[in-house]
C-alpha cells in the first residue's frame, strides 16, 4: 500500500456485491486514505447504470486533471 498510496484513486463499489463484499472497498479505503469513495444501491456488475456513472464521472475527472 505504502507503493501506491500517492495514486489518486476512486473506489466504486455495490453495496449488494457478494463477489467483492463492501467491507473491503471500506478497508481499503482506510489504507488510502486520500482515495475517493462511492458506494452505489447495485451489485458487482460493472453494467449497471449507477456504476458506469461513477466510473464515467471518476474518468472525466483525472482527465481534466494537470
Amino acid at each position: 500500500i505504502n507503493r501506491i498510496k500517492h495514486i489518486p484513486t476512486t473506489i466504486v463499489q455495490g453495496q449488494y456485491d457478494c463477489v467483492c463484499p463492501a467491507t473491503t472497498a471500506y478497508e481499503l479505503s482506510k489504507k488510502l486514505p486520500d482515495a475517493k469513495v462511492h458506494f452505489t444501491k447495485t451489485g458487482h456488475s460493472g453494467f449497471e447504470d449507477d456504476i458506469i456513472e461513477k466510473l464515467v464521472d471518476a474518468t472525466n475527472e483525472y482527465k481534466h486533471r494537470q
